[in-house]
């Protein structure tokens, strides 16, 4: 059987003037160098140093001051001895200076690598040495001291600039991110030629930006991406979405992640829109109503965590409201089966779930600061079909996207004309993917990576001769071109009887019951599936008190009636599958998974291996009877 084929859509003739304009240039450089002169006074971000913020606390930083900054940045690490080429780290949480930091160093015409700010030191020192990184941006004392720690590892290192206070005395290893600028401006004022000529010769196949993977297994891979690859994506992503000038967008995931630093850093710069810093994650539902985005990016967890304030504030209301709205959504619900399999729904039906959308549809909407978001997407991880339907019957339709950052973020995603729950919809415009004997997704496009930092041999496994990239994800076209992810190739467990699982899916089941925070699959070799699970802290403490419960998570964790109701959901998730699809018995596991214990990456991506290992001994008695 041939493998099968899917081909990016024709983008369609905008409405409105969005996309990437011809005039914003080749590479991001030259984007921001548009906007900068094009719009000098049009708010390019926001943040609040508020603790408790008002609409008049976010202060603005125009596309002037932008470029400005950019500008000076790179005139500072020139000063530093920081030539085009060469290496500049990024430790920091999401924040106006990250920005600069970036852009001032593609400016330079050197090479940014962002690194997670929840690293320890040794994953730090793995990182900058790899990439023989020069200098590094961080923005406090406690990333500072990281980098101290392990100084003497890092024979490239220069110098570490720190935004938060200024550099020990003494020390000429630390410097201020102020007085970086300073040496910058001053160089600006009696040389410009020389800073400008730096960013005038940066070319769109230039190495832009390396990109640690998050290693799921092994040590993480440096990820090369250029500034084409960067620019042929967003040029050929946002048209379809009708993502253009003024659009604003909410920041709060890890900027090292490709998908929020597409999102949020490069493509307000590519497109003119307005980037808000949330100021930090747990204030990202009170940011949203003041930032109210229309562009909104978020990992399932966030949009779980999203649902659960809605149904935490509708507790709180009275038992008329609670009906009213459970109406709404059972209406919802039903019109979403309606749109996704024809299920039929009546005329009065869908008239009073329009009537119910426009009052209390629109309360909703506005609680959760969403309802000027024209575009709603989740990625990162696969994203339960109830969860995506719920928003859907709110009036909130989530885009499920699905990419990886060898790609340089998106290569297939649900549209608003056309959305399939439960797929990652069609393949992006320019790009094809093909489905090989074994499954495997591939890719080819202009968003393709360069390769691996250092790595030929892993390049040459991830591009093969014929230009395709391998994902190392599998997965299915539907009939009507929509793609359906299977999962990991590498994960795929083989049992006892030769049965071929994806665990994925089955995880993504699990962990859609509010109890069940991360579910892990085991049966590699075995004769039946096992799972290991891990329960939601916040859930938990609500279940306790709904059942008059007492005691800490590793005594709830054994609770008969708290088992009893994990059994039933597993219950419920088995009777989809076949029987070698089932599973036979589960550990709830007396803590959380954490990136501290390597049992899940900065992305909170589950590093199978290492919980293996750790709780070699829990599976052992899983198996040890029939």
């Amino acid at each position: 059987m041939p493998p099968r084929l899917g081909h990016g859509l024709p983008v369609k003739p905008a409405k409105r003037s969005v996309g990437v304009p011809a005039e914003q240039g080749d590479t991001i450089v030259d984007a921001l160098t548009a906007n900068g002169r094009r719009l000098p006074d049009r708010p390019a971000m926001r943040h609040c140093p508020a603790e408790r913020p008002t609409q008049v606390d976010w202060k603005v930083l125009t596309w002037a001051e932008y470029l400005l900054a950019a500008r000076q940045i790179a005139g500072g690490l020139a000063d530093l001895g920081i030539d085009p080429g060469g290496r500049v780290a990024i430790l920091s949480t999401n924040r106006v200076e990250w920005h600069l930091a970036d852009l001032g160093t593609l400016f330079n015409g050197s090479v940014t690598v962002p690194v997670y700010p929840t690293s320890a030191p040794s994953q730090v020192a793995y990182i900058l040495g790899h990439a023989e990184v020069e200098a590094c941006f961080v923005d406090t004392r406690a990333q500072l001291a990281k980098l101290l720690e392990i100084r003497d590892q890092l024979p490239a290192l220069k110098r570490v600039i720190i935004a938060d206070g200024a550099r020990r005395a003494g020390d000429s290893f630390v410097i201020g991110l102020d007085a970086l600028r300073g040496a910058g401006a001053d160089r600006l004022k009696h040389h410009p030629d020389a800073v400008d000529e730096r960013s005038h010769q940066v070319r769109p196949e230039d190495l832009a930006t390396i990109v640690y993977t998050s290693g799921t297994s092994g040590p993480p891979k440096g990820t090369m991406l250029s500034h084409s690859n960067i620019m042929w994506a967003l040029r050929n992503v946002t048209p379809v979405y009708d993502i253009g000038e003024g659009d604003r967008l909410l920041s709060f995931l890890p900027l090292s992640h490709i998908a929020e630093r597409m999102m949020s850093d490069f493509l307000p710069i590519a497109v003119a829109g307005e980037t808000w810093f949330a100021r930090n994650l747990a204030t990202v539902a009170e940011d949203l109503p003041a930032c109210r985005p229309t562009v909104f990016l978020a990992v399932p967890r966030v949009w779980e965590k999203l649902r659960e304030a809605v149904e935490g504030h509708l507790r709180a209301q009275a038992s008329p409201v609670r009906a009213a709205v459970k109406r709404y959504a059972d209406l919802g619900l039903r019109n979403v089966a309606f749109e996704q399999e024809g299920t039929p729904v009546s005329r009065s039906t869908l008239a009073l779930y329009r009537a119910l959308d426009r009052t209390l549809g629109s309360t909703l909407r506005q609680l959760l600061g969403l309802d000027r978001a024209r575009v709603l997407i989740t990625t990162a991880a696969p994203a339960h079909p109830e969860l995506i339907s719920w928003f859907h019957a709110i009036g909130l339709p989530l885009l499920q996207l699905y990419g990886q950052t060898e790609g340089c973020g998106p290569t297939a995603a649900n549209r608003a004309t056309h959305i399939r729950i439960g797929t990652v919809g069609t393949v992006l415009p320019g790009m094809s993917v093909t489905i090989a004997d074994d499954d495997e997704i591939l890719l080819k496009g202009g968003n393709v990576c360069l390769g691996y930092l250092n790595d030929p041999e892993a390049t040459a496994e991830l591009i093969d001769a014929d230009g395709w990239m391998h994902t190392g994800d599998t997965g299915t076209f539907d009939a009507d071109g929509s793609l359906r992810i299977l999962g990991r190739k590498k994960d795929i467990i083989i049992t006892a009887a030769g049965e071929n699982i994806a665990p994925e899916v089955i995880e993504v089941d699990l962990t859609n019951h509010p109890l069940i925070s991360e579910a892990v699959i085991v049966g590699e070799g075995r004769r039946y599936l096992t799972a290991l699970l891990t329960l939601d802290p916040d859930t938990l403490t609500r279940w306790a008190r709904q059942h008059t419960k007492l005691g800490d998570l590793e005594a709830l964790a054994a609770d008969p009636d708290l088992l009893a109701e994990i059994q039933a959901a597993i219950d419920q998730v088995n009777t989809k599958r076949s029987r070698a699809e089932s599973i036979r018995k589960f550990r709830v596991l007396a803590h959380v998974l954490t990136a501290e214990d390597g049992e899940l990456t900065p992305t909170m991506k589950v590093k199978r291996n290492i919980v293996y290992e750790h709780h070699a001994e829990v599976i052992a008695e899983l198996y040890a009877s029939g």
